[in-house]
């Protein structure tokens, strides 16, 4: 993986990855909804004379491509308003382009929430990741690499980290050669709905570790932001086993009914879940018709079951909760009519945990049956039980770390299998 130097830091995780940045946008303004697959509009373009960088091949022209070059293709919840600039926040989104020559730069802006955070991005090249991006304050341009062998290849930048660390701006690419139409679109298509767990939160680093606490660009520290990565979490990992397109709308901490903490954003995940973007009360709503599921999966309620920071009863009432879950199916299915719901247990949960007698785990099992039996009854056969082992987390706060969300994502899979007939 290509080591890039940074003046404000260089970040190891087993490998040494490159350090790149964004400059800062301070506005909280967010225009119309776009579209999951496309840039629309025609792009501007401008070309300068440069050459083929240490790779090999014929003498090339650096050209530049705008955001809304339509060959450039976006699979997340991304905001359109800007053509040239679109905006999007939520973790696992992607931007795919396809270039014949023998390298590529990102242009980028990022929000710079509050002055203080940042989001991260990786880039891979032809499936293998090369860089990890980490914005740094009115820097816009990131040359992920120049020194490929001439000929066709693929850049896929994925989002990172969550929408609470902000938005980024994507202004095109500049490619040492020309931009090609993009991959084709996979057939499938899957939405991931869930927590920290389904962001891959602290997948990364160790529990405990120095890196758990850090986000180096800052001297304050931070909460492990560079080792958080939603594209390694069991949703993104599933998805990409069945050639399928994704969408990952999760956020740290939410519940179905109530949150883990109610002391930041109280909302549940039903209350933000038609938002553009999830972290902003005056967000514009998301055009659900952008992106057709043929399978989604609902990973929440350990936050709900979960003691939570505060003084709070951990008990819920199981008939409440359960006609919670079924409205919000019922909400789901209503966007989305052909689709396949899965009703997840939780990988954290256990009973007997802060007290003896809590049966947190076997009350968000009870649940899942209840909602899935509630299905049948009706003569609905498009929600299943999806259920998984307890799993103690060895990331950063015990969530799970990448190899363990690959063993999550592979004990699932065959039951998603047989449901969808893949």
């Amino acid at each position: 993986m290509k080591t890039f130097t940074s003046s404000a830091f260089l970040i190891a995780l087993g490998a040494a990855f490159g350090t790149l940045g964004c400059s800062s946008d301070d506005s909280n303004t967010t225009a119309g909804s776009g579209g999951s697959t496309g840039g629309g509009g025609q792009a501007g373009e401008t070309s300068t004379t440069g050459d083929a960088g240490s790779g090999t091949g014929p003498e090339l022209e650096e050209q530049t491509y705008g955001g809304d070059d339509p060959r450039i293709r976006y699979t997340g919840r991304v905001d359109f308003g800007v053509p040239a600039s679109p905006r999007f926040s939520l973790p696992g989104t992607t931007v795919t382009v396809r270039f014949k020559g023998t390298g590529i730069t990102v242009h980028l802006r990022d929000q710079n929430k509050y002055g203080t955070e940042r989001s991260f991005y990786d880039a891979t090249i032809d499936g293998e990741r090369v860089a990890i991006i980490a914005p740094e304050i009115r820097v816009t341009d990131y040359e992920v690499t120049r020194d490929l062998e001439y000929g066709e290849h693929t850049l896929v930048l994925a989002k990172r980290t969550q929408a609470s660390l902000g938005y980024c701006i994507f202004q095109g690419v500049t490619v040492i050669g020309e931009l090609l139409e993009p991959p084709a679109a996979p057939e499938r298509h899957m939405i991931f709905i869930g927590d920290s767990i389904t962001a891959g939160e602290g997948a990364e680093a160790k529990n405990n570790s120095p890196e758990c606490a850090e986000d180096a660009y800052y001297e304050s520290g931070g909460w492990g932001q560079p080792y958080q990565n939603a594209n390694v979490a069991f949703g993104p990992v599933l998805a990409r086993s069945f050639e399928a397109d994704y969408h990952v709308v999760a956020v740290s901490g939410i519940g179905l009914v109530r949150n883990y903490s109610s002391m930041y954003d109280a909302r549940p995940m039903p209350e933000v879940y038609d938002l553009l973007f999830l972290e902003n009360e005056t967000s514009p709503a998301w055009d659900h018709s952008q992106f057709e599921p043929d399978a989604i999966v609902v990973a929440l309620g350990t936050n709900d079951f979960s003691p939570g920071d505060d003084d709070r009863d951990p008990a819920l009432d199981l008939d409440e909760y359960s006609a919670s879950y079924i409205e919000f199916v019922d909400t789901l299915l209503g966007y989305h009519p052909d689709a396949h719901v899965f009703a997840m247990t939780s990988h954290m949960l256990g009973d007997g945990w802060p007290e003896a007698g809590d049966m947190s785990a076997t009350n968000l099992n009870t649940t899942v049956e209840r909602v899935v039996t509630h299905y049948e009854d009706a003569g609905i056969d498009q929600v299943h039980e999806l259920f998984v082992s307890k799993v103690t987390g060895q990331g950063c706060g015990t969530h799970m770390t990448a190899e363990q969300q690959a063993t999550m994502a592979e004990e699932m899979r065959p039951i998603v299998e047989a449901a969808m007939g893949w």
